[in-house]
């Protein structure tokens, strides 16, 4: 008899979180120019997003302490799947800002208890899995991404919706069957040592991690304005870009295990960084629609080993637990997220698309710059 498995189940959380991440973000160019959002409003939208996805991980661990962290990830799942639906529908500012926010929150919470879920899994199992299952919710941002640009220019938007309640909703339900509960364990924002607040290393790590998310959230978010901007015949693939972007993702982060295996932390972050930059430079050069999709694609390589890679270096870095280099990197993490989309659109908006781009890449040649500079070639433990 078949049995699904925790490991199994915990996938298709991630997966389905990607699912709606992609319908989301394939969808983004219809429904700005649907409710007529200019860059700069856009960008504060955005932000408002980041810092509620921000305090929800910031305050996962308090819930989860009280209520377990398996139940707020099947509670947040199921009530983001309504939330973001209605969010693909919107047709008016207010609603838009609020729905963005909502969403926003429920996201953050359903993103760090899966990953808490998927690390006492990954425990369990004495070896590494984690990933392979971050791996699993690019896919479903790049089957999700294509496919809802297409459906929001078509008659029938409402299919996107229905497609990922039905996905958060099942993964909700094999969660609830197939993980065990949690004693309520903490997760989430740890206490952070002076030590791991003083240590220049860890700062920069943190900062090098945050411009690395910010930047990925920029590719996904911003990505099919570029393309209906640049092709406005192609408005129904506008989500493409998302969907190369996130797939090749999936493809680096499926490997960057057997990758960390051969090739140091750092000095795999530093060439990520060294591709990421091309992608993005690649873009802000206004390359047309087609070039602009291999520059997505080109971000989702660089990036995909960043993150695994620079909070490995965090929680092993000397003189801090690797509970406080790991909550020192998120803190540091939050400077650079937080204010990336305002920024953004308010180049965008005085500017253009294609400066806020070169921005980006500037933002990523930074952080190379930090790495080299501020953090050793110490390996992960």
């Amino acid at each position: 008899m078949w049995v699904l498995t925790p490991r199994a189940a915990t996938a298709s959380m991630f997966f389905a979180f990607g699912v709606g991440l992609g319908a989301w973000s394939g969808a983004s160019a219809a429904i700005v120019a649907r409710i007529g959002l200019d860059p700069s409003t856009y960008g504060a939208a955005l932000t408002l997003f980041t810092a509620a996805y921000l305090a929800a991980m910031s305050s996962a661990g308090a819930i989860s302490r009280r209520f377990t962290a398996k139940r707020a990830l099947v509670v947040s799942a199921v009530a983001s799947a309504p939330a973001l639906a209605a969010l693909l529908l919107v047709d008016d500012v207010v609603s838009y800002f609020a729905l963005q926010t909502a969403y926003g929150f429920l996201a953050g919470m359903v993103d760090l208890t899966m990953n808490a879920a998927g690390a006492r899994i990954e425990r369990g199992l004495g070896r590494p899995v984690l990933a392979g299952m971050h791996g699993a919710a690019s896919a479903g941002v790049a089957i999700a991404a294509a496919a809802a640009g297409l459906i929001a220019t078509s008659a029938a938007p409402w299919i996107s919706c229905a497609v990922v309640i039905i996905a958060l909703w099942v993964a909700a339900a094999a969660v609830e069957f197939a993980v065990a509960a949690d004693r309520g364990e903490p997760v989430g924002a740890v206490a952070v040592d002076r030590r791991a607040f003083a240590s220049r290393p860890l700062a920069a790590l943190g900062l090098v991690i945050g411009a690395c998310i910010a930047c990925e959230s920029a590719a996904m978010a911003w990505s099919g304005l570029v393309l209906r901007r640049e092709a406005p015949e192609l408005a129904a693939f506008a989500g493409l870009g998302a969907s190369f972007f996130a797939g090749c993702q999936a493809l680096q982060r499926f490997n960057v295990d057997r990758l960390r295996a051969r090739v140091a932390d750092r000095r795999l972050i530093v060439a990520s960084l060294a591709v990421a930059s091309v992608g993005f430079s690649l873009v802000a050069f206004e390359p047309g629609f087609a070039l602009s999709v291999v520059g997505f694609a080109i971000i989702g390589f660089g990036t995909g080993a960043v993150v695994p890679c620079g909070f490995a270096l965090a929680a092993s870095q000397p003189g801090a637990s690797a509970a406080a280099g790991l909550s020192a990197a998120a803190f540091f993490g939050a400077f650079a997220r937080l204010p990336a989309p305002l920024i953004a659109g308010a180049v965008a908006e005085a500017l253009s698309l294609s400066a806020a781009f070169a921005l980006f890449a500037l933002l990523l040649i930074a952080a190379l710059a930090a790495t080299l500079r501020f953090v050793g070639p110490r390996a992960a433990a």
